[in-house]
């Protein structure tokens, strides 16, 4: 007896908006698509990425914008509050030096304008995106997705795609949500950074095709 296929996905590309890295780990592995995206593996507010894709990336990674922190764990780019904790490799010290990262900064500039297009080239395609935002403190309100919805169709007006929030907790304001932003909640694993693998396969089983294409 055959057994029965899957029901396709409601999305043709599935593409992480942060906040950090347990969002990337976990749609590579529902999905199976490891092409990197702009924001995979980064450390980074809702607001960054609304500034980030409203300014078109330009503001991301300048000279002389890009420091270490966090007692050089990672850099720190001032221009968009992004933290690059995987990008820039620390000396024999162990710790993120400017000189390491003045060293490293037109490499890693070349790679991320790489993914700028990129994320240019998929909003340009006929290709239906779902973008995830892994609200991990709880941090956003529905307003915040409503503004990131607005500045993604401002920037490409032509663009098929919808927005996933995953908080730890469901949203009080939820009713404020337009047709094409959808949620749902991951409990926090302690320990566990890579998060809770049968709570995501559940929120992309309850994914509602018609909500996010209405």
């Amino acid at each position: 007896m055959p057994t029965p296929s899957a029901p396709p996905r409601p999305f043709d590309v599935c593409v992480g908006l942060g906040y950090h890295c347990e969002v990337t780990h976990q749609l590579r592995r529902i999905t199976g698509d490891e092409r990197a995206a702009f924001f995979d593996w980064l450390d980074l507010e809702l607001a960054s990425v609304v500034e980030t894709i409203d300014s078109d990336f330009r503001e991301v990674l300048r000279p002389g914008a890009v420091e270490p922190f966090s007692d050089g764990h990672c850099a720190l780019d001032r221009g968009s509050d992004i933290r690059f904790f995987h990008d820039f490799a620390p000396s024999a010290s162990g710790r993120l030096s400017a000189a390491d990262i003045e060293k490293q900064l037109p490499q890693i500039r070349v790679k991320f304008e790489h993914l700028a297009e990129r994320f240019r080239a998929r909003a340009a395609s006929p290709d239906r995106v779902l973008y995830v935002h892994h609200d991990a403190f709880d941090e956003s309100e529905a307003r915040d997705l409503r503004r990131l919805r607005a500045t993604i169709a401002a920037a490409h007006p032509h663009h098929r795609f919808a927005l996933l929030w995953v908080r730890r907790t469901p949203p009080r304001d939820a009713g404020t949500l337009p047709p094409g932003v959808g949620w749902d909640t991951t409990p926090l694993v302690p320990g566990r950074w890579q998060g809770d693998d049968a709570a995501w396969d559940g929120v992309f089983r309850r994914l509602d095709p018609a909500h996010l294409w209405p």
